[in-house]
């Protein structure tokens, strides 16, 4: 069977932050061939594509980069590609430009279409999260061009199925269909974000760990302000973006650089060692749903302290397990004191979140997305028998 993938970025991006796991585009090696359509003028990520294909044979077919001039013919020569190909899925992994191809193609293909959503694309939302100015930006422009030119519209009816990386994009989806949405979350390999075999003894100094993007929306200034007053603690920053220098500036304007640790850059190999490290992981974050960090800190045997969504009743997955707190440097210190306190407590609600993390596991949520192809294919046959 052949498989054509759209994905979120050409691969030589996936390569350079590190982010590879085996088999993401071809679940249970259920294909024979995987076809990656990269929206690039060159894409020579070879190494990449092998581990995301698993034991397929891989194809990269960069199509050019799409843009206001060169946009017919980027999109002229997906259609030929997939005509060619003639895969039996096309798989992309965003309802914007990469969703819009995808249905694109394997309408020209007459292959089953499958899209994923990875984020929270509402723009009433997003301009709450970050103010009006996020409409004047370029992921704003990007949004916005993206639902006036219907392409999200055409993604959304037109895709065979739609798969949600949490629950929460499930309401944002459901403007459009209500039939053929499953919700398979992020992919967290047990085996390698495990708990650490021996933890330290307790000692009166605890280390607190927050993994993620540095920008509005998931800005960790409260986490950092917590732990620059209670000196029982250190805090190890992995990540880099706009809030960076702002952040380092703030450890060191606080008297804490001594205790605070940045890490602009972690290869996705290395991340295990990272969390089996440290005590506690701590995420302030107003995007909805359930970020990647989240459920591999829970799969690390880790206590989670997190803030309290804006539109959800809880943080989903972890939310009746972990410390939830207000949005601000005294809520994360009083939750870091009780953690730091009660030593029994803190192991127990991290071996809790282990517990949990077993039926989010990377082998269940690839088995799922595995069935749903198996039954996507046998129900595109049984209407062409």
């Amino acid at each position: 069977m052949r498989l054509l993938v759209i994905p979120n970025d050409p691969l030589y991006r996936y390569a350079a932050k590190g982010v590879l796991k085996e088999r993401y585009f071809n679940p249970c090696d259920m294909f024979d061939e995987v076809h990656v359509l990269s929206l690039a003028e060159r894409d020579e990520a070879a190494e990449a594509a092998q581990v995301l294909a698993g034991r397929a044979s891989v194809h990269l077919h960069a199509v050019g980069r799409p843009g206001l001039r060169s946009w017919p013919a980027v999109r002229r020569r997906a259609l030929e590609l997939a005509r060619r190909i003639a895969p039996d899925l096309v798989r992309g992994y965003n309802p914007l430009l990469m969703g819009y191809l995808t249905v694109l193609c394997a309408r020209a293909a007459g292959a089953v279409s499958v899209v994923s959503v990875h984020a929270d694309y509402s723009l009433a939302r997003n301009v709450r999260i970050f103010g009006p100015r996020f409409l004047f930006s370029p992921r704003g422009l990007y949004q916005c061009a993206q639902h006036v030119l219907g392409y999200s519209r055409t993604t959304l009816t037109g895709a065979d199925h739609v798969i949600c990386a949490y629950r929460f994009p499930t309401r944002w989806v459901g403007r459009w269909r209500s039939e053929g949405v499953s919700v398979i979350y992020n992919r967290v390999d047990l085996e390698r974000f495990r708990p650490a075999e021996n933890r330290p003894a307790d000692s009166s100094l605890l280390r607190v760990l927050n993994v993620g993007r540095q920008l509005e929306g998931k800005d960790p200034e409260p986490i950092l302000r917590a732990v620059a007053q209670d000196r029982r603690l250190e805090l190890t920053l992995v990540g880099d973006g706009p809030r960076h220098a702002h952040l380092m500036a703030l450890a060191a304007g606080l008297g804490a650089s001594d205790r605070i640790v940045f890490r602009p850059s972690v290869m996705h190999s290395d991340l295990p060692e990272v969390y089996r490290s440290h005590d506690i992981f701590a995420m302030s974050i107003t995007h909805p749903g359930v970020c990647i960090p989240v459920l591999e800190a829970a799969a690390s045997g880790l206590p989670v302290v997190i803030n309290r969504p804006l539109w959800e009743p809880e943080p989903e997955v972890v939310g009746a397990l972990a410390e939830v707190v207000d949005n601000s440097a005294a809520g994360y210190a009083a939750a870091f004191s009780r953690l730091i306190d009660d030593s029994g407590y803190r192991r127990s609600r991290g071996a809790a979140l282990r517990e949990l993390s077993q039926s989010y596991s990377g082998a269940a949520m690839e088995q799922a997305e595995c069935e749903l192809y198996n039954r996507l294919l046998a129900e595109r046959a049984a209407r062409t028998a």
